[in-house]
């Protein structure tokens, strides 16, 4: 080793040594800025729970339309309709022909059977509920769906909704910039 780097090797062990010898450093947190802290996070907590109280997640490979409306969406029972499927409570329950259109094995004169059936059982639950905590019953169903979705297919679960007694419907768009 050359004289040079043994100098430096020497320095820099000076140099740790000293910083192992100095006495460790208290921090403190003064009380004013915790309370900056908790008040920012109270308001930004307090902004995200009231900002929108209805989260709507869409399926894998979903594409929800974009729309210039500006109205909220309405708390009510989401169906969500893809070109692959219509899901319901988490459960795909219906599966659609590779043009987009209901296996018509599961549609007849507009009535989607399936769906019927899970939307039947819903609004069985649903009434329920309202009755017991002396509330109306919201009778209304949220339609997301697939921007490249066939209009008959829109129709057929419009018809299919309507006929297990959902009188409203909120449709689930993105809002344009």
């Amino acid at each position: 080793m050359s004289p040079e780097q043994e100098a430096f090797l020497a320095k820099k062990k000076e140099k740790a040594a000293a910083r192992r010898a100095k006495p460790e450093e208290k921090g403190e947190l003064g009380m004013t800025s915790l309370m900056d802290i908790v008040s920012i996070l109270v308001v930004y907590l307090l902004k995200s729970y009231a900002s929108d109280p209805i989260v709507i997640n869409p399926t894998a490979g979903q594409k929800i339309p974009l729309s210039s409306a500006d109205a909220p969406i309405q708390d009510g029972i989401p169906v969500f309709v893809t070109t692959r499927g219509i899901t319901f409570d988490s459960k795909k329950i219906v599966t659609m022909t590779p043009d987009g259109d209901i296996d018509p094995s599961q549609v007849q004169n507009h009535l989607i059977g399936p769906l019927y059936d899970q939307l039947a059982e819903e609004v069985d639950k649903a009434k329920q509920l309202a009755e017991r905590t002396n509330k109306p019953w919201n009778a209304r169903v949220i339609l997301v769906g697939d921007q490249d979705l066939k209009f008959s297919v829109l129709v057929d679960v419009m018809y299919t909704t309507g006929r297990a007694e959902f009188a409203e419907y909120s449709f689930c768009v993105i809002k344009k910039s």
